[in-house]
């Protein structure tokens, strides 16, 4: 294994150094007031603000550093919030214990990666993927609600809180909703407008010169950062170990195992996107070390937990990004914007943050896209849904093992039946059974390998009995990958229920 830095080096000029710093200039305008959002959102204190910061900047540099991506962009990200507030509120755990198992999860990485289990996870099925994203993605909106609205409410689980939003309803404030308002169509209507506008950071700033006119002029009490939380110091939280003896180990097991999974999950979902982005590939097990080293050093520092984060690794390609030193460019101009810009922090209103992540979370949902699949067949809408619900009614550790249960239950007649491929010729191969979760890699890596000594490539499937949504999303990802190669890949001879799914799966992704 080497790092993709090392690769991409080789042929490095001065124009693409030009590029990757503003390439990472603009992905720190994007993920400064991001990391501030999931940080106040993860964390239920003022250090939050510096945790969500100290992450983009240690992990960020480290998964670029020493990743398998030549694009991947780290952070903190919305689909950690859920769950680590849940921990850190577990007086079990805490802050001290999370920073544990943020490195407990490190270690895992690494062990992984050494492991080449990166190589094993790309048979993770397509339909919990999509599930427990969206799953986490509502909660994280339903969790948006309170400072959005103003409401003096409580709750840690999504149901509770809707309970208390219902309860505390008298407590909403108009004036916050207004500037909640501000912020989310700067957000929604802005990247429509051009993705390159860092929406959320003009959202915050107009925000905050709003609220200043409200509080200042209208009598308005629109709650701050400076209000809740004070002063906030440019600093570094680095581990105190002098309490490390009241630690329970034994409750962090899981907590390790959640993050490290989530970690890995998220990370090579992002390196997929940049590969099918750009038409390049990525090392899947080297990613999961740089992943693994960046997660350690930002617990070590005050960080959280973290990964590679597709919308800034989509931001950097869009902003010209030549190689993974624009992901190291952008840690180093967060670290000197956390220190320049802290002093005026205290001014930005708290439903900007609720606004930006609202924006996240409808983003991360992909609801038109899960209510695409949901029309598929019977035993992937099962997966989909079940993951979906058990994830928003309880957390992200029973939506997966659920979903991977039931995956397995529905696919039981699919794994007997199994799948053959045979070649006819040069860029024409045959299959024959069910193509599906396990199965799907096979296929797709036939047909790549065919790619290598072609450029058109015809696939017969007229012994196919059904394609699931898994192998679907690989057929379509390595279609456009081809495409970008200006070649062309033909699947032929297939049944009417597989063509209804080709069409909408082409259609949707």
């Amino acid at each position: 294994m080497k790092p993709q830095l090392f690769n991409s080096l080789k042929t490095y000029s001065k124009k693409d150094l030009f590029s990757d710093l503003f390439a990472g200039l603009m992905v720190a305008i994007i993920a400064l007031p991001l990391s501030i959002a999931l940080g106040i959102q993860s964390v239920p204190d003022a250090s939050g603000i510096q945790r969500g910061i100290i992450t983009a900047i240690i992990a960020g540099f480290f998964i670029s550093f020493l990743g398998g991506s030549k694009f991947q962009i780290g952070g903190p990200t919305a689909a950690f919030v859920v769950i680590l507030f849940g921990y850190i509120s577990n007086p079990e755990i805490g802050i001290l214990g999370l920073a544990i198992a943020g490195i407990m999860a490190g270690v895992l990485l690494i062990l992984m990666s050494l492991l080449k289990v990166g190589n094993v996870m790309k048979y993770f099925p397509y339909p919990i993927t999509i599930g427990f994203t969206t799953g986490i993605g509502i909660t994280l909106f339903i969790g948006q609600i309170k400072d959005l609205c103003g409401f003096n409410a409580t709750g840690t689980e999504a149901i509770e809180k809707i309970v208390s939003y219902i309860e505390h309803i008298n407590s909403f404030d108009l004036a916050t909703f207004i500037v909640g308002l501000i912020g989310l169509a700067c957000v929604i209507v802005l990247p429509k407008i051009s993705k390159k506008i860092p929406s959320a950071f003009v959202a915050l700033i107009l925000c905050t010169g709003v609220t200043l006119i409200l509080n200042n002029f209208a009598n308005t009490n629109v709650a701050t950062i400076g209000s809740k939380y004070g002063n906030i110091k440019a600093e570094f939280l680095p581990i105190d170990f002098s309490s490390i003896a009241d630690v329970n180990f034994s409750a962090l097991i899981v907590p390790a195992i959640v993050i490290a999974f989530l970690c890995a999950i998220e990370s090579l979902l992002s390196a997929t996107v940049a590969c099918g982005m750009t038409g390049t590939t990525f090392d899947s097990n080297q990613e999961l070390f740089g992943q693994g080293v960046a997660n350690i050093c930002s617990s070590l520092l005050g960080g959280l937990p973290a990964t590679g984060a597709i919308a800034r690794t989509a931001a950097g390609i869009e902003n010209g990004a030549k190689s993974p030193l624009s992901g190291m460019f952008h840690a180093v101009f967060v670290l000197i914007l956390y220190f320049v810009l802290m002093g005026v922090v205290k001014f930005i209103p708290l439903a900007v943050f609720s606004a930006i992540l609202m924006s996240v979370a409808i983003n991360m949902s992909r609801f038109p896209l899960f209510i695409k699949l949901s029309r598929f067949g019977i035993r992937d809408v099962i997966v989909l849904i079940a993951t979906c619900v058990l994830t928003v009614v309880f957390d992200l550790t029973y939506g997966v093992i659920g979903g991977v249960i039931l995956t397995f239950i529905v696919n039981a007649k699919n794994i007997k039946t199994g799948i053959k491929i045979e070649k006819v010729k040069d860029g024409e191969i045959k299959v024959k059974g069910t193509v599906f979760f396990l199965n799907a890699n096979k296929l797709t890596d036939s047909i790549a390998k065919e790619f290598e000594i072609c450029d058109n490539v015809t696939v017969h499937l007229e012994e196919v009995e059904r394609i699931d949504e898994t192998a679907l999303e690989k057929i379509v990802t390595l279609n456009k990958k081809i495409k970008k190669q200006n070649k062309n890949l033909d699947l032929v001879g297939y049944n009417k229920k597989i063509c209804q799914r080709l069409d909408k799966f082409f259609k949707v992704l």
